[in-house]
């Protein structure tokens, strides 16, 4: 079989650098290796500004190839080093047993923060609720204000109509003129 098990593996000298003994010699990168390259990625202004060949020279690998980086910088743009997946387990299981090491106190924490939550949850629906009940409460003022200016001056006109109206009977009565005086002097004309 040629399963991943079954190879064989030559470390070169002090470099650290790890090949398979495949009829088609494969690196492996140790996280020694990988730790190198997000250096030399870094350095060089991030994955996307760095070359293959920049990160080789800043490197300085024996037996590093422009294959082998090309390879491991596109899996690294992509987001998939292996490398990134074991530490991110290591922090996931970090997490697990801080979380069961301190657990009581933990879920205190957390019931802590849920009931606080709740409570701001509940502040913020009552302030909306206050604020929509106080916007109708404007539009129904508004309302109210339009049909009250709307009956004051349906009002002015049926004076104006009956003063007219008045004054046109008895156009020589002087109690009519002194009455449409007073009026209009009290509605502020």
């Amino acid at each position: 079989m040629n399963s991943t098990h079954d190879r064989q593996i030559c470390v070169q000298g002090d470099t650290g650098l790890v090949l398979t003994t495949d009829p088609k010699p494969r690196l492996r990168w140790t996280a020694e290796l990988h730790e190198r390259f997000v250096d030399a990625v870094t350095q060089l202004g991030g994955p996307d500004k760095a070359t293959p060949k920049t990160i080789m020279k800043v490197m300085g690998v024996k037996g590093l190839t422009l294959y082998h980086l090309k390879s491991h910088l596109q899996k690294f743009r992509l987001g998939k080093q292996p490398h990134k997946d074991l530490n991110d387990q290591a922090v996931r299981d970090a997490s697990a047993l801080e979380f069961q090491r301190d657990g009581a106190a933990t879920s205190r924490i957390m019931g802590h923060h849920f009931n606080e939550n709740i409570h701001h949850t509940e502040g913020l629906r009552t302030q909306m609720e206050v604020r929509r009940r106080l916007n109708e409460q404007l539009e129904v003022q508004k309302h109210l204000q339009m049909r009250i200016d709307a009956q004051g001056k349906y009002m002015e006109t049926i004076l104006d109509k009956a003063c007219r109206t008045l004054a046109g009977e008895n156009v020589n009565s002087q109690d009519t003129r002194n009455w449409s005086c007073s009026r209009t002097s009290s509605l502020g004309r």
